[in-house]
This record gives C-alpha cells, structure tokens and sequence, in this order.
C-alpha cells in the first residue's frame, strides 16, 4: 500500500532572469517621468519671465468731453472735500472716495481701466501725476489712524484734473 508521502509530485519554481519581460512598462514610466519633468521646466520658465509691456491704447477724448470730464469730477472731488469738513465721512473714506474719483476720471478720459491697478502698475503707464496723487492716497486710504490731509490732497487732484491735455 503507498502512503500519501509515496504520491508526492516534486514542484519545481523557475525564476525568470528581470530582463526576459518586455521592456515597454519601463519605456512608458520613463516617459511619462520626462513629461512631467518637460512640464515642471515649462511652468517655472512661464513663472519667472518678465512680463512683457504691453502697449495700452489712450483713447482721446474731444474738447467738449474733456472739459465736460473735468466739470463733473472737480465737482465730485468738492463733495469730497464738504463731506468730509462737515464730518459725514472719516478721512480714511474721503481717501478712498478721493482715489476712486480720480482713478474714474483717468479711465473716462483715456479709456484705461487704472481703478484695477495697483500702484506700481499705474507708475507704469506713463502718467507720473497720476502715480505720485494715487501714492499720496494710499497710506491714508487704508490707514485705521488719520494721516493725511484732505484738502491738500484734494488741491493737488483738482490740480492734476484741471492740467489735464
């Protein structure tokens, strides 16, 4: 009579050598790993490059317009200014309603949307009034304390909207 130990089938296991498969699993990985690295490379070349100067068109605004312009938002900086002296708005609001005014009238007499801009962005446009009356607003404008002087910033947008060509 034969046991159980007498039927044993010997099972053999033969390792395959690593470079018998196919190779295009590893071509895909290193593939897939130069296109991200191609894409990384791009990216911070995109992040770091200088943006370029784009031209900004200036509309012109006719003689009857801009005088028009010019009416309208002196008289908007002198409701400012009453506002203010009665004591209606703080100073910190008559700056921003002050930076606003001007930043509309920029944009209705050249077509330049400079109430999106930052200061440094308007110092780029070539309208070096405007930035120096824009960074005499800005530190009051958002200041919790009273730092400036109203009037005197409001001279100088009359001035820069009256010198306007």
């Amino acid at each position: 009579m034969q046991t159980a130990d007498d039927k044993k089938i010997p099972i053999t296991v033969e390792l395959e050598d690593m470079f018998s498969y196919s190779p295009a699993g590893l071509i895909v990985a290193i593939i897939i790993l130069i296109l991200i690295a191609a894409l990384v490379i791009i990216l911070a070349i995109k992040k770091h490059r200088k943006p370029e100067n784009k031209v900004i068109e200036v509309k012109q605004v006719e003689g009857n317009r801009l005088e028009s312009y010019k009416a309208k938002y002196i008289a908007v900086l002198d409701a400012i200014l009453e506002k203010y002296s009665r004591g209606e708005i703080t100073e910190r609001a008559a700056y921003q309603e002050l930076s606003k005014a001007i930043r509309h009238f920029v944009h209705a007499v050249t077509g330049i949307k400079v109430q999106n801009y930052t200061l440094s962005e308007i110092g780029k446009i070539n309208l070096p009034n405007l930035y120096y009356l824009i960074a005499e607003c800005y530190v009051p404008e958002f200041d919790e304390n009273g730092t400036g002087d109203v009037s005197s910033t409001v001279y100088k947008a009359r001035k820069v909207i009256e010198e306007w060509n």
